[in-house]
């Protein structure tokens, strides 16, 4: 396993997960169904917020309605709002200076603004916005206005028309699609990628969020698409067989736990700007490999792991990317992303040390559940080593392997002295050589076989080992059982077609596991997963670059990209709140290092409140650095959901609500999109900095 460490129950955008809906009828629709002339916009059902009214900022005062606004700590910046009167805008691109489209989240509308005015409505989509679902996404191609590429992430309703009704969206009903800006409006080029939408899983009402919605060009002029677990429990959030209980089960009515087009979720997706897949992508050669759909699929990871975010950001200075990640009841996540990275959710939220918390808040009466119901925390690891042991992780193939068979990894476990490790080879011919030795004593061994299912499952039998026996005996070095298997050794099971290399291909992903039978244990004493021996992943592990302990609800992500609020902003990471219970909705601020390459210290103080110590001596910018002594862990340990204890020097600004995009606009000042107020925010410098003459 490769690690590389790094040094609420929560639903955003007002899901309301208690509402109950009736029978689901998926009816299909051709594109210009969805596509409107005149639509009345509408609020998604169930968003409760408070419109902010009055802004007294920087002794200017804004009408809106209400006297508290956004308020910023450094009393050198300002905040002055660009243009208010939104409904749910959801994220912005430049046109250029004082020109903006701004996505609203439940009409669809993508509307056009100049000098903070409404020109137009440059394109109307026919969305579902309950829930989460909706206008999520923008991004403009790199070469724009060159190349007139606008690209959307918005989630498709099956009426024609605006709806909130879950039911009322396709199974692949997110998608992302590239329209052609003719300088007034937009119309379609293309669809890029369809993803999962529908929720309705047994036992539990229906669901419409972690659809993500986030999209970025990279500096690799290639397009990252940010999407949520989906409610999906599949090979994506680290269950490599499901969530079983039991072995070789699909993860719901459409399939998994591979995935498929109903089951890429959990993931950020890098494409080309056509939709093509990059062949540099990490996984592009894993996925070649495996094949099929859930092959092809493969290779457009860039990531995964994710449970679900708002915010994801490139770094203008080192190029890396970032993002966001709400936590269910704990250990909210920002996390460095790199190509081919585990983020680790279901299995680990927050650093991989600090499990045993994750599973205790997650297990405790006051959160109990990770929403899903068919994968309850109580399965959470209760070993940092076992967590590792359970990840989903991507190979380039694979042609040996090995088991090491414990009665602790019997379901349930078994207390025995028993041992034994299995060896098997993918030989040339498609045959596949197995070795079964006794490591320790073993007593009354009856039968040995390769059964489908992941750790902690039970699943059927598939290949003998060990032909049945009236119990032998074996002592440590013992020689169990020898032999080469073909096609017809291999026994069908629902799902399962019998041949050596579906069985290998399931032994790669983690899916298949060894145990031995004795007269004492006759469900079997000793068994061990079947791991890939001559090959690390390509895949690996990374702990979070910052966490909190509670749930603080991150929203939106961006970097201040220049000097105009000062150069100690220069290249900081500004993240909004995706719930308003913090202090109205507050901001964050997370230094990086030093953005330049002059081996600059910064430790002036320019009058924001903080010394810049936070950026000495750090070059690389993969990391975060933090001034705060109690931070050191990059933990902070707050006392309750959405409680800024230990995070109070990380806070930028309060009051604006939930801030589901950040970015720097043209002139340098930073503009912050508040859903729930229904505005825009320019931050701004409102006295000279130190560097400016």
């Amino acid at each position: 396993m490769f690690v590389r460490s790094k040094s609420s129950h929560f639903r955003a955008w007002g899901e309301n997960p208690r509402n109950k809906f009736g029978t689901v009828h998926i009816a299909p629709r051709s594109y210009f169904t969805v596509m409107k002339t005149h639509v009345h916009s509408q609020l998604a059902n169930g968003l409760k917020f408070v419109v902010c009214a009055v802004l007294v900022v920087g002794g200017r005062t804004t009408s809106n309605g209400q006297e508290n606004g956004p308020r910023l700590v450094d009393p050198n910046l300002g905040v002055r709002t660009v243009t208010t009167n939104l409904n749910q805008p959801t994220s912005l691109a430049f046109l250029g200076p004082d020109d903006l489209l701004v996505l609203e989240k439940a009409s669809g509308k993508v509307q056009r603004f100049v000098n903070g005015t409404l020109t137009s409505t440059v394109l109307d989509l026919a969305v579902n916005s309950g829930s989460e679902r909706g206008l999520l996404g923008i991004a403009l191609h790199p070469k724009f206005p060159a190349n007139p590429g606008v690209y959307l992430y918005w989630t498709e309703s099956t009426t024609g028309a605006d709806t909130t009704v879950l039911a009322e969206t396709p199974l692949l009903g997110n998608r992302v699609d590239r329209f052609l800006w003719n300088g007034s409006t937009l119309t379609l080029d293309r669809n890029l990628i369809r993803l999962r939408a529908f929720q309705e899983d047994a036992d539990q009402p229906a669901r419409g969020n972690h659809d993500g919605g986030i999209i970025r060009f990279g500096p690799d002029h290639k397009l990252y698409i940010y999407m949520g677990d989906n409610g999906r429990r599949g090979q994506m959030q680290n269950l490599p067989d499901g969530p079983g209980p039991a072995g070789n089960l699909p993860d719901d009515q459409f399939g998994g736990p591979e995935p498929d087009n109903a089951h890429l979720t959990g993931v950020i997706l890098r494409l080309n700007d056509d939709g093509t897949t990059p062949e540099d992508n990490p996984f592009f050669r894993a996925g070649a490999m495996r094949g099929g759909e859930a092959g092809a699929n493969l290779q457009k990871v860039f990531a995964y792991g994710i449970r679900n975010g708002f915010g994801m950001a490139f770094d203008p200075f080192s190029g890396q990317l970032w993002e966001a990640q709400n936590g269910d009841d704990t250990f909210t996540e920002i996390n460095h992303v790199e190509p081919g990275a585990n983020l680790g959710w279901v299995q680990i939220m927050g650093p991989l040390a600090r499990l045993a918390e994750f599973k205790a808040i997650e297990t405790s009466s006051n959160f109990f559940g990770l929403q899903q119901v068919r994968w309850p925390p109580t399965n959470i690891a209760d070993t940092p080593e076992e967590a590792l042991a359970r990840l989903f992780m991507v190979f380039e193939g694979g042609d040996r392997f090995e088991a090491r068979l414990t009665g602790d990894e019997e379901v349930p476990a078994v207390v025995t002295r028993a041992r034994a490790r299995a060896k098997f080879v993918l030989n040339h011919d498609g045959t596949l050589s197995y070795e079964l030795r006794a490591t320790r004593s073993i007593q009354n061994a009856t039968q040995a076989h390769i059964h489908l299912g992941g750790r902690g499952q039970n699943g059927p039998v598939v290949l003998f080992l060990l032909g049945l026996t009236t119990g032998q005996n074996f002592r440590a070095g013992d020689l169990i059982s020898r032999g080469t298997a073909r096609d017809s050794d291999v026994i069908a099971r629902p799902g399962f077609t019998p041949t050596i290399a579906n069985l290998v291909e399931r032994m790669r992903q983690g899916r298949a596991y060894a145990n031995l039978h004795t007269t004492a244990h006759p469900g079997g004493e000793i068994r061990g997963q079947i791991i890939v021996a001559d090959r690390t992943p390509v895949s690996h592990y990374s702990d979070p670059e910052f966490s909190w302990k509670f749930e603080v609800a991150p929203a939106g992500i961006g970097f201040v990209n220049g000097r105009s609020l000062g150069r100690d902003y220069q290249g900081d990471m500004i993240v909004g709140a995706a719930r308003d219970f913090l202090q109205g909705g507050t901001l964050f601020r997370f230094s990086l290092g030093s953005p330049t390459d002059d081996g600059d210290d910064r430790d002036d103080d320019d009058g924001d409140g903080h010394s810049g110590s936070g950026h000495r001596g750090e070059g690389n910018r993969r990391t975060i650095t933090v001034d705060d002594p109690r931070l050191e862990d990059r933990v902070a340990d707050n006392l309750a959901k959405f409680d800024i204890t230990e995070s109070e020097s990380l806070l930028f600004g309060t009051g604006f609500g939930v801030g589901t995009d950040i970015q720097t606009a043209p002139n340098g000042n930073v503009y912050v999109v508040s859903l729930s107020n229904g505005a825009i925010y320019e931050i701004f410098r409102q006295r000279p900095s130190e560097d400016e003459d």
